[in-house]
């Protein structure tokens, strides 16, 4: 457990959040000589461990591009750069290298650096270590319905072929929230088909390891049509093949979008020979929040790369200052937790309502109940939780969780008639939703054994 909070020191202090931009983005500006727009965007992407950003880092500071000349810290990038083997890196650390006013200072720039962002600190703190993608190995949840698309009668008898790749969260009452499709081809062709299957599954109520319901994110699921061997299907075959090497193209081209969706039809083996890692890992590293986020979940559920709970905050923490709201809430709940060494309420509060603001609504109760029940005078405020928590109800009006923060607040204000109404209704809505009754009763008797005691 120390090794995580000596993560968030390090990723506290390491990076510098801006705008998302991958490479080609950055590396456009930089061409353009819009350098102060490029610095801090190839900043980024070098601390991630973008090598050809490292590079182009150590020239701005060697050259004085949009800043003031500083050959410590340039030296001190070619160095990083120069270890992950870039290809002109050994001539301009020569170059440099007879630049130095002083060769301690130098060194010392580059062990400074070197120990945020260098191959190992960077191993050691971010990349994951591979192992194989198992779909739907995530955790356990049985499926009441799960219907197969209803495709039109016409597609087998004019031989049509099609895939479909579809993310879709399941929320804590067992339904299927935010399904999309992220690819398909042809493209838009079994798309209406695949969408009004998923959206009608229905699982029981996920649940943690203490019987509370929870939402799970980002299932991913395949759907394929496959035509008997003909004409159609070979032409299918190779315009698909087409599709897929322009995807590849792009990929490789370091655009962040398509190194995402490459590692995705690895994942679905849409492609068959491609390592889904290496692909979230080039995306993630390339700037990509949900890549990043997605990083995360392999490293804490251990499907596609080693469990390694340290890791998996810091990517949180880098896709959560990036604005990604998932990220910024599961973050929220890791320093929340009060047997975690991270436990920060003040820090999870700021996460929690940085998702809030982008009206997401797992965010949204949990901020709501914090500024209710905090014992900590600089979070609570009932006020503000009525209000979050009614803006929440705008989206799912009997959210029990809603209700029951509505109870809280409304008794902490004064309101004990109307908190308790609303404690009993939050009780009710989960017996309807199948959730966990316990947590709402308990805080209902606790509140009414406690003015019972005042009187």
């Amino acid at each position: 457990m120390p090794l995580v909070r000596i993560s968030l020191a390090w990723i506290a202090i390491c990076f510098s959040w801006h705008a998302f931009a991958d490479f080609p983005t950055a590396k456009s500006l930089f061409e353009k000589q819009e350098y102060q727009l490029a610095k801090p965007r190839l900043e980024k992407l070098a601390e991630l461990g973008h090598v050809e950003a490292q590079f182009l880092v150590s020239r701005i500071y060697a050259e004085g591009l949009g800043t003031e000349i500083d050959i410590n810290k340039a030296y001190a990038w070619t160095l990083i750069a120069r270890d992950r083997d870039h290809p002109e890196a050994a001539k301009q650390y020569l170059a440099l290298r007879r630049k130095l006013e002083s060769r301690r200072d130098g060194k010392e720039a580059f062990s400074e650096l070197n120990s945020k962002f260098g191959e190992d600190a960077l191993f050691g703190n971010l990349y994951p270590i591979a192992n194989r993608f198992v779909v739907g190995s995530g955790a356990k949840i049985k499926a009441i319905r799960q219907d197969e698309p209803n495709f039109p009668s016409y597609f087998e008898r004019g031989g049509v072929s099609a895939w479909a790749v579809v993310h879709y969260d399941i929320n804590e009452d067992g339904k299927v929230e935010n399904a999309k499709v992220i690819a398909s081809f042809p493209v838009d062709g079994i798309n209406e088909y695949v969408l009004r299957a998923v959206n009608s599954w229905r699982f029981e109520p996920p649940r943690d390891l203490y019987g509370d319901t929870m939402r799970l994110e980002m299932q991913l699921h395949s759907f394929q049509i496959n035509a008997a061997q003909g004409s159609q299907s070979r032409r299918f075959n190779r315009d698909n093949q087409e599709y897929l090497d322009a995807i590849a193209a792009a990929a490789r081209a370091e655009f962040a979008e398509y190194q995402y969706l490459y590692a995705i039809l690895a994942e679905s083996n849409i492609l068959k020979t491609e390592n889904p890692l290496e692909w979230y890992q080039k995306a993630a590293i390339n700037g990509h929040q949900t890549a990043q986020y997605r990083l995360a979940q392999c490293l804490i559920t251990g499907n596609g790369c080693d469990k390694d709970r340290s890791k998996a905050i810091n990517w949180l923490a880098v896709a959560a200052e990036g604005g990604n709201p998932k990220a910024a809430y599961l973050l929220a709940q890791e320093l929340l937790d009060s047997n975690n060494v991270n436990f920060e309420p003040r820090k999870a509060a700021r996460y929690l309502e940085l998702a809030a603001l982008q009206e997401y609504m797992p965010a949204i109760a949990d901020y709501a109940s914090l500024l209710a029940m905090s014992d900590d005078p600089q979070i609570y405020n009932p006020n503000k939780a009525v209000s979050l928590a009614e803006q929440g109800r705008a989206i799912d009006p009997n959210h029990p969780d809603l209700l029951s923060t509505l109870g809280v607040a409304f008794i902490e204000l004064g309101q004990q008639g109307r908190g308790e109404a609303m404690l009993q209704q939050a009780i009710t809505e989960a017996r309807k939703r199948n959730w966990a009754t316990q947590n709402f009763e308990d805080l209902l008797l606790d509140y009414q054994t406690s003015v019972a005691g005042m009187n």
